[in-house]
């Protein structure tokens, strides 16, 4: 059998400790150190995951024992941090979004490249047995032309000021960054790049500084259209529909289960809608975050390549972005999408 792979977890906040259980389940990774700011909460961390606690990240990462880390902060501070790990030639999984700019996300593109380090970005929900058998359905024509998208993530957000996701300036974007992102990479995947994309974001309910609302309205290469929701004010809602010429397909999954990923597919039904009527499409559940890890690990070992690296991040973020600039523009313009998509 062979050696799980030493990670580093940088970051011990709430879903570091997520990451860290799935290092557990997976067996092919060994949680070996942790890092955060917090001596109090790295400690009380390490005992949890019976790991070391580090008093920097320079420490976690030079460890003999770590071949890897697992970048779980702040969006704001993802490339000074994944920068810093390929330097000292450890393997990086940076959770989603990449960065909160592109210039940031392609720094650490650049910086995995130059220290020949493998650089894998955590999308996690394109991995769901049910986003599997999607692309499946897609591939094999029973929806017809795709012509419409529709996606929802919504979370009701904590926002108090001792949160980094209250500030615009370490959350931009506010939910559509952190929750519509995944949709981003998700509708991508299955329908291919995104070209252009038009934004709107409001500040409606909570008292932080972000919108607690935004909506990304794409234009897909293939040429259809597409729309992207989310807040920070609404019940936990996962949801997306796809309309083809011959069907419709209704992707919807009862978030209550939510933070547990592991739970989200046996929450899911897939309802493929027809001239004929409805049935139910049957397909595998799947613990997506043991899955990435496992891709993770096996891609240390030169043994495959990230599904989700830094041309789908980027890509990804690229959508949001325009969104926010298109906003930004005074709304109503629709932005060409940067392109990543030689990937995709």
């Amino acid at each position: 059998m062979t050696d799980p792979v030493g990670v580093a977890l940088i970051g011990t906040g709430f879903w570091a400790r997520r990451q860290a259980a799935a290092v557990q389940r997976s067996e092919s990774l060994r949680l070996v150190a942790c890092y955060s700011r917090d001596e109090e909460r790295r400690t009380a961390f390490a005992l949890e995951f019976g790991c070391e606690a580090m008093p920097t990240l320079e420490a976690a990462t030079e460890n003999p024992a770590v071949q890897a880390v697992l970048i779980v902060t702040p969006n704001h501070v993802h490339a000074q941090q994944a920068v810093a790990c390929a330097e000292r030639g450890r393997h990086v999984f940076v959770e989603k979004p990449i960065a909160d700019t592109l210039a940031d996300g392609e720094a650490i593109r650049d910086a995995c490249q130059q220290a020949a380090v493998v650089l894998q970005v955590g999308h996690c929900f394109r991995r769901l047995g049910a986003a599997r058998k999607v692309k499946q359905l897609l591939e094999t024509g029973v929806l017809g032309k795709i012509v419409l998208a529709e996606a929802n993530f919504s979370l009701p957000g904590n926002l108090t000021p001792d949160k980094w996701r209250y500030y615009r300036e370490t959350c931009p974007g506010g939910p559509l960054m952190q929750l519509g992102v995944h949709h981003a990479d998700t509708l991508q995947y299955w329908l291919g790049p995104a070209l252009r994309v038009q934004g709107s974001f409001a500040h409606l309910v909570t008292e932080a500084e972000i919108d607690d609302v935004g909506v990304a309205v794409l234009e897909f290469a293939s040429g259809a259209q597409g729309v992207i929701n989310s807040s920070y004010v609404s019940p936990k809602t996962y949801h997306l529909r796809l309309f083809g010429s011959e069907a419709v397909l209704d992707y919807a999954t009862d978030m209550t289960v939510w933070p547990a990923a592991e739970k989200v597919d046996p929450a899911t039904t897939l309802t493929l809608r027809t001239a004929d009527g409805d049935s139910l499409v049957p397909f595998e559940s799947r613990d997506i975050l043991v899955d990435e890890l496992v891709e993770f690990a096996r891609c240390v070992r030169s043994e495959a390549e990230p599904e989700t690296g830094a041309p789908e991040g980027l890509a990804a973020l690229a959508v949001v972005r325009a969104a926010m600039d298109s906003h930004e523009s005074g709304g109503g313009t629709s932005l060409e999408v940067r392109s990543y998509a030689q990937s995709l």
